[in-house]
């Protein structure tokens, strides 16, 4: 009875696609401005890609993740995309087959500084299918800095209106 049940058991997971789950960590993106990346799968892999970066002050972020099924030899099934950290909005979630392209874009608008992670997965249903993400970071300027413009606006001022009593 034990023998039969281990061979069930490994035929079970012989018969199972390959799965892969993968955590990459960016660090702190504030500085770089912009990050492009891609990931492709064989045939019948189920994944789980998750894309963790850092913002180390208040931004302006994009994310834009997509991919092009147009071409039958590209196809995942449940598709799903996930933004979250701060400012982004719940999950996208897609299920895409051939025939279909997508992109979804989040814009975060302004961001504060945190932990952020972009997760991606689905199953391949073709060898070669693959999707691409970017993020695009501008940092937007502290309001100290907008105090020293006004502050140097006014001592501008302050000198044309000197210079006008003489």
């Amino acid at each position: 009875m034990k023998f039969s049940t281990l061979a069930l058991a490994a035929t079970l997971a012989l018969g199972a696609g390959a799965a892969q789950a993968t955590t990459y960590n960016l660090g702190d993106i504030t500085a770089t401005g912009a990050l492009q990346n891609s990931a492709a799968f064989a045939n019948g892999v189920s994944f789980s890609d998750t894309w963790n970066f850092t913002l180390s002050s208040y931004s302006d972020v994009a994310v834009l993740i997509s991919a092009n099924f147009s071409r039958p030899e590209f196809a995942f099934s449940n598709f799903q995309a996930t933004i979250s950290g701060g400012a982004f909005p719940g999950p996208e979630a897609l299920n895409l087959t051939a025939g279909n392209s997508f992109q979804i874009l989040e814009g975060a608008g302004d961001a504060i500084a945190g932990n952020y992670t972009i997760t991606v997965s689905g199953i391949s249903n073709r060898a070669n299918s693959f999707y691409t993400f970017g993020i695009d970071v501008t940092p937007v300027p502290e309001p100290s800095s907008y105090a020293l413009l006004m502050a140097g606006l006014g001592v501008v001022g302050f000198m044309a209106r000197r210079s006008r009593k003489r």
